[in-house]
């Protein structure tokens, strides 16, 4: 049963360790939008697809696709945004590793960090040509709402400041409240979507092959001989 609103559980670990991995095996409020259309908070065609790399990672068998030049520039700029966000805002800000609801392991998310008492905080360090344009456009783009809103859904929290930060430009800086009509809908889009999980997982299991050519890709691909 997914409740809204619910006040959320934090559990300690550093983000991108293998615990945090690990706590991964569930829909994640940064991959809300594999199973949600941004603008209209539908169920989305790419559902089954993202249930079913859900499940390969509980299996152990799921392999990460690398990450791309942008995802690791913005991993090194978060520090400096969230830096300039504590300077600017003289703000209370708490890093998290990961949060889940009190009531359910079923999903969860990781703020980039805790704003006070009822805030939150998510950073995007974008090339500086997306940045730009999103000071034209004045407004947080719609690709992050199924993130956003879900992570207020899962802590509860009444406001999410989103920060888009490049080194060299005018950061951008917007609020977004709650939106309890949007967070309805990801509630049923969730619960179509564990059970969409449920069902997918009955049909496949790890199996031990007799394999006449392990291949050399083997290690990288396959599970963990420890599983």
């Amino acid at each position: 049963m997914i409740h809204k609103g619910e006040t959320m559980r934090i559990i300690n670990c550093e983000q991108r360790s293998p615990e945090w991995h690990a706590l991964r095996t569930r829909p994640t409020a940064s991959e809300f939008g594999r199973f949600i259309t941004p603008a209209r908070c539908e169920y989305s065609s790419q559902a089954t697809g993202y249930a079913c790399s859900i499940i390969a990672k509980r299996l152990g068998v799921y392999q990460d696709p690398p990450e791309t030049w942008w995802m690791q520039w913005g991993t090194e700029h978060e520090l400096n945004a969230k830096h300039w966000y504590r300077h600017r805002c003289n703000y209370d800000v708490t890093d998290v590793g990961f949060v889940m609801p009190d009531h359910t392991d079923d999903y969860g998310g990781s703020p980039d960090a805790l704003v006070g008492l009822t805030g939150l905080l998510e950073i995007k360090c974008p090339a500086p040509q997306t940045l730009i344009a999103w000071h034209a456009a004045g407004e947080m783009p719609r690709e992050y709402l199924p993130q956003v809103q879900g992570l207020l859904l899962i802590t509860g929290r009444a406001y999410c400041d989103f920060v888009g930060f490049h080194p060299d430009l005018t950061p951008f800086l917007v609020s977004v409240e709650a939106d309890p009509i949007y967070q309805a809908k990801i509630v049923e889009c969730l619960t179509r979507l564990l059970d969409e999980i449920d069902r997918i997982s009955g049909l496949v299991g790890v199996v031990r092959h007799e394999l006449v050519n392990p291949g050399t890709m083997r290690d990288e691909l396959r599970w963990d001989d420890d599983n």
